[in-house]
C-alpha cells in the first residue's frame, strides 16, 4: 500500500488486490463528503460519454468497518498507470514539441466537451447574477482572513517593484465595463453538473498513449457555475502546481513598518530548476499576460466565451485563496525576510493576472 496524497480532507492510497492495482480513498472528515463525490461521478458518467470514458470506473465504497478509519467514508477506483499533465511538466518528459501537441490536443478536447454542457433554464439576467453570487462569495471569505485584512486595506500593492490596483478595484471595474454589462443580458451558461478541476494533476496520460487520457478527482463542492470554470482549473496549473509543490518563495521588509501611506511591496521568486520553470512558462504564461490574439484561447473561443472563461479564471483564482489560505507565515530562516504563505502566493499572482485583465477590458 503506498500514500499517493494526505491533506486534512483526504488520503490517497494506491492498492494491490490480486494482482490488480485500485486507488484508495478516504474522507478525512465527514463520510457524507465522500458520498457527494461518488454521486458526482455517477451523474458525471451518466451525462455523457466523454465522462463515462474518460473518469475511471469506482470498484466499491461505504463506510470502513474496522481499523485506525473506522467509520471513514471511502471508495476505490480503478487505478490509470502513467503521467499526469502536471508530471509532464515538472519531470521534463518528452520533447517541448510533443508537451505542447498534448496540451493543444488535450484543451481543445476540453472545451469541445464544455461547449455541450447543459445550462440551466433560467430567466433574462439572473444567470449572470448567480454567477456574480460566487465571486461575491469567494471575496467576502478573503476580507474576512486576517492575513489579507490590511492588505485589502490598500489600494495599491507594490509586486516586483510594479504597482497593482487592488483585487475591489479591479473588480468593480470589471464588473461595470461595456463588456461585460453586455454579455450578462444575455448570458445563459450556467449548469450544475460538470467536473470543475481539470487541472494538470487530475488528468492522467496511460503510458506511451499521449493521444488519450483520464480525468479523476471532480470537484462535487459546487451546486452551480460556468462550466468554463473547468478549463480556467486547465490554466490555474502553473501557480497550483508551485504552491502545492513550494517552488516559491516570497520577499518583503514590510513586517514591522508602520508607515501606512507608502504601498506595501513583495517579490515573487521561483525554486523551480529552470528547465521546469521553462516547460510551465512556455504553455502557460500567455493566458495570463495576454487577452489578444496572443492568448492561445483567443483564437479557439468566439468572444463571450474568451470573457466567460477569463471571468472563471478570476473565480479560480479566488477559490484559490481561500482554499490554501495558511494564517501562519513560514519565514524559511530565523533571520530572514524570505518566506512561504500558499493564500498569498496565489493572491499575488492573481493580482497581476487580475490588473493586467482590467486593463485590456477597459481599454479596449
Amino acid at each position: 500500500m503506498d500514500i499517493l496524497k494526505n491533506s486534512e480532507k483526504y488520503t490517497v492510497f494506491k492498492i494491490t488486490k490480486k494482482k490488480k492495482t485500485f486507488i484508495l480513498k478516504v474522507s478525512n472528515r465527514s463520510p457524507n463528503k465522500i458520498l457527494r463525490e461518488i454521486n458526482h461521478i455517477r451523474k458525471l458518467k451518466r451525462s455523457s460519454k466523454f465522462f463515462l470514458k474518460k473518469i475511471p470506473k469506482i470498484i466499491k465504497y461505504g463506510k470502513i468497518e474496522k481499523g485506525i478509519n473506522k467509520h471513514k467514508g471511502f471508495y476505490e477506483m480503478q487505478f490509470v498507470k502513467g503521467p499526469t499533465l502536471s508530471d509532464i511538466f515538472k519531470k521534463n518528459l518528452f520533447k517541448k514539441e510533443i508537451r505542447i501537441k498534448i496540451f493543444e490536443d488535450l484543451s481543445n478536447t476540453l472545451i469541445k466537451e464544455i461547449r455541450n454542457a447543459k445550462h440551466l433554464k433560467l430567466k433574462k439576467d439572473e444567470s449572470f447574477k448567480l454567477f456574480k453570487k460566487l465571486i461575491d462569495i469567494e471575496y467576502k471569505k478573503i476580507i474576512e482572513k486576517d492575513i489579507f485584512k490590511n492588505l485589502l486595506s490598500r489600494k495599491k500593492i507594490l509586486i516586483n517593484n510594479n504597482s497593482f490596483f487592488n483585487i475591489d478595484n479591479c473588480l468593480k471595474k470589471i464588473l461595470n465595463s461595456k463588456k461585460i454589462k453586455f454579455i450578462s443580458k444575455n448570458y445563459n451558461y450556467i449548469c450544475k453538473n460538470n467536473h470543475w478541476n481539470f487541472h494538470g494533476g487530475n488528468i492522467i496520460f496511460p503510458t506511451n498513449k499521449i493521444n488519450n487520457f483520464s480525468i479523476i478527482d471532480p470537484d462535487s463542492s459546487w451546486s452551480y457555475n460556468d462550466p468554463f470554470f473547468s478549463i480556467a482549473r486547465l490554466i490555474y496549473t502553473f501557480p497550483h502546481d508551485t504552491m502545492e509543490y513550494d517552488k516559491y518563495y516570497l520577499q518583503s521588509e514590510d513586517f514591522i513598518r508602520k508607515d501606512r501611506k507608502k504601498p506595501i511591496s513583495f517579490k515573487i521568486l521561483y525554486k523551480w530548476n529552470k528547465k521546469i520553470y521553462y516547460n510551465y512558462n512556455n504553455v502557460f504564461k500567455d493566458f495570463y499576460n495576454y487577452f489578444d490574439k496572443k492568448n492561445p484561447f483567443y483564437k479557439k473561443l468566439n468572444k463571450i466565451e474568451f470573457l466567460r472563461f477569463n471571468l472563471t479564471l478570476i473565480l479560480c483564482f479566488l477559490r484559490g485563496i481561500n482554499a490554501n489560505h495558511q494564517p501562519k507565515i513560514n519565514f524559511l530562516e530565523q533571520k530572514s525576510n524570505n518566506f512561504q504563505n500558499k493564500g498569498l502566493f496565489i493572491y499575488l499572482f492573481f493580482l497581476i493576472f487580475l490588473n493586467k485583465f482590467t486593463r485590456k477590458l477597459i481599454n479596449d
